[in-house]
């Protein structure tokens, strides 16, 4: 499957591999992180078997980038990446969310519009959604001030099927950036684009 990193709106090609370092066994591995460590924070660490190559470059640099993977498991039944040379499928694709959180704000990970709407905490009227179709493989979360309790939200990485339409939302003070952005995977594309976006073009 093809990996696409997705901060908030802007979408990239590939996914940066990290290293992690296991304390209690002192081992370095190679793997994806999403979240923050901290108090009211979670680091999700997400292993990545790299091709010879890749795993080289990982060795030299304690990074490198990669493009497509497979999902399995570790030893103990969690989910691991397999790099693999190109993507086998265009019927899914994986995606890490980076997504952010606005000043003493949240976020969320949601599908699409469902048509309906309800009221908000000030009686706004806000629209409501399908529930988020991936399957999530990692959760890590971010937060902000010392404690984690000034803001906080989720970091994810998913399998998201093609042709379903996807969001996320930022809550708190955004200083005029959007409050959320849609997405969908078709033909091999990852596609971004804000409701006003969509309205006018009508792309998806």
């Amino acid at each position: 499957m093809k990996i696409f990193t997705i901060e908030s709106g802007k979408v990239t090609e590939g996914v940066r591999v990290d290293s992690f370092t296991l304390k209690g066994a002192g081992v370095t591995i190679p793997a994806i992180l999403i979240g923050e460590e901290g108090r009211g924070r979670i680091l999700g660490v997400l292993p990545v078997q790299l091709l010879p190559d890749t795993y080289a470059e990982w060795l030299e640099k304690g990074y490198t980038h990669i493009l497509s993977a497979t999902v399995g498991t570790t030893k103990s039944g969690k989910p691991k990446l397999f790099q693999t040379e190109d993507a086998d499928t265009t019927e899914k694709c994986i995606c890490v969310f980076r997504t952010k959180i606005g000043f003493r704000g949240g976020n969320s990970h949601t599908g699409d519009r469902d048509g309906g709407t309800e009221e908000d905490y000030w009686g706004i009227e806000r629209p409501t959604f399908h529930p988020f179709p991936g399957e999530i493989l990692c959760e890590g979360v971010i937060a902000q001030g010392d404690a984690g309790r000034m803001g906080w939200g989720m970091q994810l990485v998913a399998i998201m099927p093609a042709n379903t339409v996807f969001r996320t939302g930022y809550s708190g003070r955004l200083y005029g950036a959007p409050s959320e952005h849609y997405y969908v995977y078709r033909d091999g594309q990852l596609l971004s684009a804000t409701w006003e976006e969509r309205e006018v073009a009508e792309i998806f």
